[in-house]
């Protein structure tokens, strides 16, 4: 009797321990192989898939130091493991100031909650723990050298300093510098690596365009954001390139009954490009043009289609029409979809190419309409594939949105009814069935 009470406990003893060692064994594959699936609409808890671009494309260590007094913040501990796990080149450590007092003076850090991030002898330091700031800190540690953006001024064009200010802000946090120039009086300036010209009112003049067909043929880059309108100069500079603009304006009936406007395309067509790869959000135009890339390209150039309208939409030739308020698709018009996008790519020597891509709105950028849905990274993706920076072609992450519960009224009477009767009932049923028993039996 003792002996088998004895080997009891001995096989009791050894399935503890074998339980502890596979506990122990599964967390060690766990630290080494972390991964965290992050469930909600909106991915919260994950790092946007520009950011993973950037992170996970490093050369270089990259050192995260937290000062924050005493006790370690989680939500800041959160987002900087999300870094850590995506990267083997990034670290981090959470600081007391107080405690640590010569690091801390070292790098001159006078106040709590400050974040350093550091790559070799190069450091900044930030004052808030969130993926953009991060990620924007980062590239700059990594790409010391910004590239530079010009914004045509003197024919109408929309301002960076006004309605063009959040595609400017935005723009900067990509790592570039962005300034405006007039061409009849400063030329366009030898470090310029992309010249935007965004919603001109009136055409540019001949010797203008000789001063942007000079700098593409150096194998440079431009973009431009046309409104509907008669720009004869521009439209023959871009029919040498192969892209043709009409004197058009796109009307898509699709568009009418979500937004309420035939005459703002809502965009969800994108034909395979490298700006628009795994690009699946809505873009909305309004008043755009047609841009279409010709069958026969020059020598030389290369052609693709970025966007199109739905197949409800039209090319509306008869301008005074539309003036006068009617949409009315006729023989004389082009049916849809509409291309509203393209790029073209002209090999000027071997390794150097000149870009030019053409957008069919300029309207989609502003202040008014960049951050709906897709417009900010549509433009954007398209600045960074002009500028050859294709690691940061991606989406961007979104603003955190509220994800109320939304119940039927049947799902809402059963989650009432669950806690409140249905639990108590059964409680009260089982242990009223296993009193009764007991006493039958004793």
């Amino acid at each position: 009797m003792v002996e088998k009470k004895f080997i009891y406990r001995l096989n009791a003893f050894l399935m503890v321990i074998l339980f502890l060692g596979i506990l122990i064994f599964l967390n060690l594959i766990s630290i080494k192989h972390y991964k965290r699936i992050d469930l909600t609409k909106s991915k919260k808890y994950s790092l946007s898939p520009q950011t993973k671009k950037i992170i996970q494309n490093l050369n270089q260590p990259i050192e995260i130091y937290a000062f924050y007094k005493e006790k370690v913040d989680e939500k800041t501990k959160d987002i900087l493991e999300l870094y850590k796990s995506n990267s083997k080149l990034i670290s981090y450590k959470f600081i007391d100031p107080d405690r640590d007092v010569l690091f801390a003076k070292k790098y001159g850090i006078t106040s709590y909650d400050t974040i350093l991030i550091k790559s070799g002898e190069n450091y900044e330091k930030i004052y808030s723990a969130n993926e953009k700031d991060i990620t924007s800190t980062i590239l700059k540690l990594t790409k010391p050298e910004k590239k530079k953006i010009y914004f045509t001024t003197g024919h109408g064009e929309k301002r960076i300093d006004q309605n063009l200010s959040l595609l400017k802000k935005y723009i900067e946090e990509e790592n570039y510098n962005v300034s405006e120039i007039l061409i009849l009086r400063e030329g366009i300036p030898e470090d310029c690596n992309l010249l935007i010209v965004c919603g001109p009112e009136v055409d540019f003049m001949d010797k203008e365009i000789e001063e942007i067909k000079n700098f593409v043929e150096k194998g440079k880059r431009l973009l431009f954001l046309l409104e509907p309108g008669n720009f004869p100069n521009i439209k023959n500079f871009l029919d040498s390139y192969g892209i043709e603009i009409e004197n058009d304006i796109v009307v898509d009936l699709a568009s009418r009954r979500f937004l309420g406007d035939a005459l703002s395309p809502l965009v969800m067509n994108y034909p395979y490009h490298q700006i628009t790869k795994d690009f699946n959000l809505a873009c909305i135009f309004s008043t755009a043009r047609s841009v279409k890339i010709k069958e026969n390209l020059p020598e030389k150039v290369k052609g693709d289609i970025l966007a199109k309208t739905s197949n409800a939409s039209w090319s509306e030739k008869n301008m005074k029409e539309i003036e006068k308020g009617n949409v009315k698709f006729d023989e004389n018009d082009e049916s849809g979809p509409i291309s509203i996008a393209g790029i073209v790519e002209k090999e000027i020597e071997e390794g150097k190419k000149a870009r030019i891509a053409v957008f069919g709105d300029s309207d989609f950028v502003t202040d008014k309409f960049i951050n709906f849905s897709g417009n900010k990274d549509f433009v954007l993706n398209t600045i960074n594939y002009l500028c050859e920076e294709e690691i940061l072609i991606s989406i961007r992450s979104q603003k955190e949105e509220n994800q109320p519960l939304l119940l039927s009224q049947k799902a809402g009477k059963f989650i009432f009814f669950l806690p409140v009767v249905i639990v108590p009932v059964l409680i009260i049923g089982i242990g009223s069935f296993i009193t009764l028993k007991r006493k039958i039996l004793y």
